[in-house]
């Protein structure tokens, strides 16, 4: 979008430029260790076609005679409303705009790759849940008082919905009487609210912070705390129409509320949640390989590798995802174990992520496919090593398909697709050995392998190869923060 000549616009933008690389750098880092939180303002639900905050009682003023403007209090004209056509009326009114289904979008796409655990918002419609449903990433959903005892801090990303659901029409905080009795009827929620905003740093998108809901718990516990919480980020959006007023508010939010403002164009809001998504997922690998009957040469081989990769990988800060393939998993995550242990640290979850593909059960290839994405969706890097399962080896049937395992080159099909940045350890054989073989064969989709790949395929020393796969993944990042 045009900025023009308004200097309000460009002074804003200017700010942000020079503020950029530590936001990307504050929220990944936050993120990665979870410990950031995600505010999904009507903005988001916007692009896929809701309504906004605004046009939301747009068809109420109308019919009450009542012309809005930034400054009208919405929560007054649907009290108003409701004064004249009673409660139910509005309700129901409110209903039909809002409970249709709407296709994700874009921008909510990018926010939930991003994999916050805890998601809070203010809307009422069901877009969040459908997108993460659509990803297959199990959700639980708090929009009462009830809903808290639900609450998952591992397994299921939370959703906070702070004025209800659509679901619950009687409970919804519409009218300004709702909203002037929230504090009394949400104490646990608002509870719940504070000390996530005190414990974790919140990235508001779509959030125009017309209501005082967040910033009077933010005032709150400033004022407790004397002003040293946490910085706090929300992206907003700027053209040729922001106002002094606007600039004025952006320096109040970070004075009084610790929130920085990230003010960018309509048309940079996609390309900065990839640079931030990058970031987030540049220290986080997937390591893909099982095997079953093999030499004890291998075996050996497959320990002294195991732990030399993990070794390396965790001292360079990376985080580790495993599917717990067979045999190699339990030497990925022993080893992984093992060293977060030595150096003393308490929440191993944040640097290994176990995901077991459940081998056991007799899956149709839809769940299977469900499976994988779950264990490398929020992954930048997949390393494959080995690959031989069982039933490959029982029913011979690498002569027939040319695979040793069908389940870790499916996941190397899935990481292309992602994009990701693919290492296979050739030099390991069976299905790692399949998978270098295509990539040698098409190098130039794989730019980053060029120098490399035949040492993956040569070499054999442990400390060598891990060096040679921790060398590729820092020169794909340096070369992604360049660019």
């Amino acid at each position: 979008m045009e900025i023009g000549n308004n200097p309000v616009t460009e002074r804003l933008i200017e700010k942000t430029e020079r503020e950029l690389n530590h936001f990307l750098d504050d929220l990944a880092i936050h993120s990665i260790n979870k410990m950031s939180s995600l505010f999904a303002g009507s903005g988001v639900s916007r692009n896929s076609g809701h309504e906004t905050w605004g046009s939301l009682f747009e068809s109420l003023a109308a019919e009450l005679g009542i012309k809005l403007t930034e400054n009208t209090d919405l929560y007054k004209v649907a009290q108003y409303y409701s004064n004249k056509y009673t409660e139910p009326k509005l309700r129901k009114k409110i209903n039909e705009q809002i409970n249709k289904f709407k296709p994700g979008n874009e921008i909510l796409s990018e926010l939930i790759d991003m994999n916050f655990n805890n998601i809070w918002t203010t809307n009422y419609d069901p877009l969040i849940e459908q997108e993460l449903d659509r990803r297959f990433i199990p959700r639980d959903v708090i929009h009462n008082e009830k809903n808290l005892v639900n609450i998952d801090r591992n397994e299921k990303v939370n959703v906070y919905k702070l004025n209800g659901d659509i679901s619950d029409l009687e409970k919804m905080i519409l009218t300004k009487k709702d909203y002037d009795h929230y504090s009394n009827s949400h104490t646990l929620f608002l509870t719940f609210l504070k000390k996530e905003l005190i414990s974790n740093t919140f990235l508001f998108v779509g959030y125009s912070f017309t209501d005082s809901l967040v910033l009077d718990c933010l005032s709150s516990i400033n004022h407790l705390l004397g002003g040293v919480g946490n910085t706090h980020y929300a992206i907003m959006l700027v053209n040729q129409e922001t106002t002094i007023e606007f600039e004025h508010m952006v320096d109040d939010l970070k004075q009084r509320y610790n929130i920085q403002a990230i003010c960018i164009t309509k048309d940079s809001i996609i390309p900065l949640l990839k640079k931030l998504n990058a970031r987030i997922r540049e220290k986080k690998v997937f390591i893909s390989g099982a095997y079953d009957k093999v030499t004890n040469t291998v075996v050996t081989q497959s320990d002294q590798l195991s732990q030399a990769l993990v070794t390396s990988l965790l001292e360079k800060e990376y985080r580790i995802s495993t599917g717990v393939g067979k045999r190699l998993g339990t030497l990925i995550t022993g080893y992984s174990y093992q060293y977060l242990a030595e150096k003393g640290i308490q929440n191993k979850d944040k640097y290994l992520s176990m995901r077991p593909f459940p081998f056991h059960k007799d899956l149709s290839q839809e769940k299977k496919q469900e499976y994988r994405i779950s264990m490398l969706h929020d992954c930048s890097a997949a390393i494959f090593l080995f690959g031989q399962s069982k039933k490959t080896t029982e029913q011979g049937s690498v002569e027939k398909t040319g695979h040793y395992s069908e389940g870790v080159y499916q996941e190397f099909l899935l990481a292309k697709e992602r994009n990701m940045t693919i290492i296979p350890v050739g030099s390991t054989g069976y299905e790692a050995e399949v998978i270098w073989k295509e990539v040698k064969e098409n190098i130039n989709e794989f730019p980053y392998l060029s120098q490399t790949i035949n040492e993956l395929m040569t070499e054999k020393d442990p400390e060598k190869i891990a060096d040679i796969i921790l060398h590729i993944l820092n020169e794909v990042a340096d070369n992604k923060r360049s660019n």
